[in-house]
């Protein structure tokens, strides 16, 4: 047990958890939800909806605010600038966004309430309750993980997690089939997440996360704070990038989702099915999120420094990481997936073997473009990452308007958006990379001509 707590201390290794514990809860989630709902297949679509439609539109819409808090917190400290007006200045500009995002999800309120959660409003209202903490909990996280704070950050996770697993857990033993009740937990998890990760930080006081100024001694950097044009312009790009992302993430979902919400039989089931198995083929990425959350900061301070060989040199081994990851989730889905379907998740329907494998396949070129976007994001390269992602999206929303088999159109649509993305992004991580390497870096003592701030070059 001592070595257990020894471990627990590395904030690696507790980051770990948390990460690993919240990509779980997701499928855990589904579980229960397809054993409490078996005889009713529309409760299980308009729960998935729910679930879906919380990941993508707070994802979407937070999560580039998120990582751009991570940037400016990350550059700040690097350049021992106070962090407290950085927060203040993004959580400022992350209110516009947060604003038209309230406003769209109230004006399509009935499209979202018809088609995507069994006609409940009660279940839009609790997707409106999950939007509200999400919209708190992802600036949050943001800055503790630029302030690399991951003790914290990590348990933000595992009380969002263990928030809508364990009272549904509760729920199911004592037979309890109130849907609404299952929707409330599941959008109450960012509420308290946000809570406790505002909280915690002041009640547990740590001195190497405290300002530089109090600490470490050293004098402050040359360069400026990042204008206010410039940090708007970089988290307008990269809020329009992680939407497009979530759109590409979870457009299987939700376009199988909105399809077939009053289908009958055999349809219905299999739509329920499939959304069942677009959860388990992402759990490839559950390796991938202990190493992708602390390395926007590592690339971003690498990249301040002009140290493009370490951006270069950590990207390609993750990329290669990845790779590998997703060809043993393909090998894994083709083999065990059926039975792991039926017999672990209760799916309301059998999928066949290259189905699955297909699905792990997008999985694995997702998971590349998601290693690839915090470097070019480090290195300032905010509208190639939008544009990656939006090509993605426009290359898989065609294929959904065909005509035909359910399972191949949802094949073919699930694996080109992020093949098409992560050639993309590495095509043109690559050229910047080269780029870069003819020409002076920022900070390089021996440029005729040095500039302290890469914020002030040519906006890409």
């Amino acid at each position: 047990m001592r070595r257990v707590l020894e471990l627990l201390r590395r904030p690696t290794v507790f980051l770990a958890v948390g990460l690993i514990v919240s990509a779980f809860s997701g499928s855990v989630y589904l579980l229960i939800v397809n054993l409490a709902f078996k005889s009713s297949p529309q409760y299980v679509l308009g729960l998935q909806g729910l679930n879906t439609l919380l990941a993508a539109i707070s994802t979407g819409v937070m999560s580039g605010i998120e990582q751009e808090m991570v940037r400016a917190v990350s550059r700040a400290i690097v350049h021992r600038l106070p962090t407290a007006p950085v927060i203040r200045r993004q959580v400022k500009q992350a209110a516009w966004f947060v604003g038209v995002t309230i406003i769209g999800c109230l004006a399509l309120s009935p499209l979202l309430t018809n088609h995507f959660l069994a006609s409940s409003w009660v279940m839009y209202a609790e997707l409106m309750i999950g939007l509200l903490g999400a919209v708190v909990s992802f600036q949050v996280r943001g800055t503790l993980s630029g302030k690399q704070d991951f003790h914290v950050f990590s348990i933000t996770l595992l009380v969002e997690s263990f928030t809508r697993m364990l009272p549904c857990v509760l729920l199911l033993a004592v037979g309890n089939h109130d849907v609404w009740l299952y929707g409330l937990f599941f959008a109450l998890g960012p509420v308290l997440s946000a809570v406790v990760g505002i909280v915690l930080p002041k009640i547990w006081y740590r001195p190497q996360y405290a300002e530089f100024a109090e600490h470490d001694g050293g004098e402050p950097s040359t360069a400026e704070e990042e204008s206010e044009g410039r940090a708007a312009a970089n988290l307008g790009l990269l809020t329009g990038a992680t939407l497009a992302s979530q759109l590409l993430l979870n457009a299987v979902s939700l376009l199988v989702i909105a399809r077939y919400p009053h289908a009958l039989g055999p349809t219905q089931k299999t739509a329920a099915a499939i959304t069942s198995a677009v959860g388990i083929a992402r759990l490839g990425i559950v390796a991938l999120l202990p190493i992708q959350t602390p390395l926007l900061p590592k690339l971003t301070t690498a990249a301040e420094r002009g140290e493009f060989a370490e951006v270069r040199r950590r990207t390609l081994m993750l990329v290669a990481i990845c790779a590998g990851i997703g060809l043993a989730a393909v090998i894994v889905c083709a083999t065990i997936g059926p039975w792991v379907m039926s017999n672990v998740m209760h799916a309301l329907a059998p999928l066949p073997r290259w189905f699955l494998a297909a699905l792990a396949g997008a999985t694995m070129f997702t998971m590349i473009a998601m290693i690839l976007q915090p470097g070019l994001i480090a290195m300032n390269r905010h509208k190639s990452v939008m544009i990656g992602w939006s090509l993605g999206v426009v290359a898989t929303l065609p294929i959904f308007t065909i005509n035909g088999d359910i399972l191949h159109i949802t094949a073919a649509g699930a694996l080109i958006g992020p093949l098409v993305t992560a050639i993309f992004l590495a095509v043109d991580l690559w050229w910047s990379m080269r780029r870069r390497a003819t020409t002076p870096t920022p900070l390089d003592p021996h440029s005729p001509n040095p500039n302290p701030d890469p914020a002030t070059s040519t906006l890409h």
